[in-house]
């Protein structure tokens, strides 16, 4: 392979690093994450693999966006400016309890934007709302789709697109008995 040299750095590593310029010690983290230090020392050590829970409350606690954690801790020198995604090589979250399914259609969580490929089955829920930095656009695949943006509610159909200030709170819901599916572009990257 020519070029620059790919830098792999693993998940317990991304945390660690976080962890650490966040001017935090173990015992911070596990006391504002409600985890055990041991559980987070396993976890920095690529010993356990955590929830996608476990994984949210640490992003939460270091102030970085829960998904680059997800969706890999994989980091490039230099960052490369071609990312191809095989359709059958998506990195995909799926929650415990839920058929909701997000599909990473850019390499990672590391570039200036994130693409999302949404699954949302019938009557399925974002659950509560969210806010953050920068701009999201959503567009409807397939379905119905409604995103509440600010406290009002947008009905999307097949083709429809919406564009907002992600720093608005917002969520979506699937209110139909028909699979929605979703294309959802945040920049700066979010989840």
């Amino acid at each position: 392979m020519v070029g620059e040299p790919r830098v792999l750095a693993s998940l317990g590593g991304v945390i660690r690093k976080a962890r650490r310029e966040a001017g935090m010690t173990l015992q911070d983290l596990a006391g504002r994450s409600d985890l055990s230090i041991s559980f987070l020392s396993q976890v920095e050590r690529n010993l356990l693999s955590p929830s996608v829970s476990a994984l949210k409350r640490i992003a939460d606690v270091l102030r970085i966006p829960a998904g680059s954690l997800m969706f890999g801790a994989e980091m490039r020198s230099g960052m490369a400016g071609v990312g191809l995604v095989r359709a059958g090589s998506r990195k995909r979250v799926v929650f415990p309890d839920s058929k909701i399914v997000y599909e990473m259609l850019t390499p990672d969580m590391r570039r200036r934007m994130s693409v999302l490929f949404l699954t949302a089955p019938p009557r399925a829920e974002s659950g509560p709302v969210f806010a953050h930095e920068g701009e999201d656009a959503v567009i409807l695949l397939k379905g119905r789709l409604l995103v509440e943006i600010g406290g009002i509610w947008h009905a999307l159909g097949k083709g429809d697109s919406l564009y907002f200030n992600s720093e608005l709170p917002h969520r979506w819901r699937n209110d139909t008995d028909s699979e929605a599916e979703v294309i959802w572009i945040s920049t700066p990257p979010s989840f």
